[in-house]
């Protein structure tokens, strides 16, 4: 779950980056049929390519991908031909890459810096003594007319001008515009550690949209753990009193906006497998572990839409008991007491539903609720000791969510832990046989299954930019 997952904007380019541990092209062949390759996987996959390089040790471009898959695709598939092609005529096995590629999304004030900065890369590494006379490169469609098949322009070079003669006349002499250096390094560093190439405010727009952490982050800050988002809905908790509460009521739950700021939601056994569907479900991590659904990429819920509901039908049985909640009494365990939040804007002395009738009994609306906090309270007491007994078994391992690698590995939420398969299936056959009359695997493969939905949350951030 640490493995870096990609961000993508639509009609946005990425500039991209992919390097070997050893040269790449050892002949003027290798060349030509890595530019072939590229020729033919492009014509499948629907990705728009507006400059690039092939240098002894890596590729590097910009493109526009069509959607979220394209560019992984693309990626992935010239990587795989190529390496099949080199380690059968060089003789050798293994992988020919440093790793995964790298990508940054670009701002489209930036795209001509982020094009010729691309284009001279040869001539800045000494290849050549002009950009123009480098052979395996863009620059010969973006500045000479030369039609290259690879290239697509993009809309800000097409916007150059009605003919092509105009639009390579007005790039040759943004090309040939000195660079200022901060502006390279800017580029360089933004690429290498994976963040957006764009203005500050571009960047802030995004994370407000998105509800991701865009920005680089400082070395030794605090990881967002599962913990930070454990942010009280209540604002104000007393205990329900028939006298001082004789008049309060209730008005019906139609905005979820009072959960936005919880990033998990404690859930009970019997609703998992409708959450799971949706979002991943966890296990904290601590002593007494709790179920609970992510809903959340460590900033406000990505469950709760801005009109205030929730994104799919069913509405977890924690948000549906505000604004009352159940507790004991110090003097008596046993004992429960019926909680209100006085704060809430659920609570009216004018409008809603009432509490207590003119004789101060309990109203219809009162006696539902009192048994919706008992059934729950019971089910998630429940859930808690099924939860302890996993726990205990020691099949479960601490895991996170993280964007980037290596130095710039970025922490989005952890402090949770997930059922490792492996460990699960060496627990002794009678363990296994009453986990599976009590209901226990059924759960824990609910659970396995909805770690899938990780990919959701970055998808559900990435549509919050409309």
């Amino acid at each position: 779950m640490a493995r870096k997952i990609r961000l993508f904007i639509k009609n946005t380019a990425q500039h991209i980056i992919l390097k070997s541990i050893d040269s790449m092209f050892r002949d003027e062949l290798d060349y030509m049929l890595f530019l072939s390759m590229i020729r033919d996987i492009k014509s499948r996959i629907d990705l728009d390519i507006h400059s690039y390089v092939l240098m002894p040790y890596y590729l590097e471009f910009i493109a526009t991908p069509s959607n979220e898959t394209s560019m992984s695709k693309f990626m992935q598939s010239l990587g795989r031909r190529y390496v099949g092609y080199y380690n059968k005529k060089y003789n050798r096995k293994g992988t020919l890459w440093e790793g995964r590629y790298k990508s940054s999304i670009v701002q489209e004030s930036y795209i001509f810096d982020v094009m010729r900065y691309i284009e001279s890369i040869p001539l800045k590494e000494g290849l050549v003594n002009d950009a123009s006379l480098y052979r395996y490169s863009s620059i010969h469609n973006n500045l000479l007319n030369e039609k290259d098949k690879i290239v697509t322009p993009h809309k800000v070079y097409r916007d150059l001008g009605y003919r092509d003669e105009d639009r390579i006349k007005r790039y040759s002499q943004i090309f040939y515009l000195p660079m200022e250096i901060e502006k390279e390094k800017f580029i360089i560093s933004c690429l290498e550690k994976q963040l957006i190439t764009g203005s500050k405010s571009f960047v802030l727009k995004l994370e407000k949209s998105i509800g991701i952490t865009l920005r680089e982050r400082q070395r030794g800050r605090p990881k967002k753990n599962i913990e930070q988002g454990k942010k009280n809905m209540y604002k104000k908790l007393v205990v329900l009193d028939r006298k001082r509460h004789n008049n309060l009521k209730v008005k019906p739950m139609r905005d979820l906006n009072f959960a936005k700021g919880n990033s998990f939601i404690p859930i009970i056994a019997s609703e998992a497998a409708l959450i799971a569907s949706t979002f991943p479900i966890v296990f904290t991590d601590d002593e007494n572990p709790s179920l609970v659904a992510l809903v959340s990429l460590g900033e406000e819920s990505l469950a709760i839409n801005h009109e205030g509901k929730w994104i799919t039908n069913y509405v977890p049985s924690f948000i549906r008991k505000y604004p009352f909640a159940i507790a004991q009494t110090q003097e008596n365990p046993q004992q429960k007491v019926i909680l209100i939040d006085e704060e809430s804007d659920l609570v009216s002395t004018t409008n809603g539903n009432e509490l207590f009738l003119e004789d101060g009994s309990q109203s219809d609306t009162l006696k539902n609720a009192i048994n919706f906090l008992t059934n729950y309270e019971n089910q998630f007491t429940i859930t808690k000791n099924v939860a302890k007994a996993i726990s205990n078994s020691g099949i479960l391992e601490a895991r996170e969510i993280a964007v980037g690698e290596g130095d710039e590995k970025h922490i989005l939420v952890n402090g949770f832990r997930v059922v490792d398969r492996d460990k699960l299936n060496s627990l002794s056959d009678d363990i296994l046989a009453d986990w599976v009359r009590k209901g226990i695997i059924s759960l824990i493969d609910t659970h396995i299954k909805s770690l899938e939905n990780i990919n959701t949350l970055f998808e559900l951030a990435q549509q919050r930019q409309s």
